[in-house]
């Protein structure tokens, strides 16, 4: 069972300008090597690997951590690290989302917002009409 992505806005772009400006010299290495600990933590424990080299460290893979937060519902349930694969069933049992995409390297402590999406949950059939469907299908396999 997997979502809708309704929106998405895609910051690759910033994410070169970034790195262009760190290769040139008009930023310190400390500006973009700032995640917090608790980032680089879940980076560790639940990062997703990209299969690419850390653009700063050129040593450490990144790795790709997917936030969600819901669209209704309380503020107390977003936050939440949640596999890619996953996020279809997460929209499945607690409705619309909103996921962040970030990159991180756990060596140098790089990190980057790659992209932001809304997650549909996917339509549920009512109750009625799934009776119905059922009464009809009962009807049917009696009859033939």
């Amino acid at each position: 069972m997997v979502g809708v992505a309704e929106a998405r806005v895609d910051y690759r772009l910033q994410r070169r300008i970034a790195l262009s400006k760190l290769s040139v010299g008009n930023r310190a290495l400390e500006d973009p090597c700032d995640a917090h600990p608790l980032l680089i933590r879940a980076a560790k424990h639940l990062g997703e690997p990209r299969g690419e080299k850390c653009p700063v460290c050129h040593d450490v893979e990144l790795v790709t951590l997917q936030y969600v937060f819901l669209l209704n519902g309380p503020k107390s349930q977003g936050g939440r690290v949640v596999e890619a694969a996953r996020l279809g069933k997460f929209a499945a049992r607690y409705g619309d989302l909103t996921v962040y995409e970030v990159e991180v390297c756990v060596g140098c402590r790089w990190n980057h917002l790659m992209s932001q999406r809304t997650v549909r949950a996917p339509k549920r059939r009512a109750a009625g009409a799934k009776a119905a469907g059922t009464a009809r299908a009962a009807r049917a396999a009696s009859e033939g």
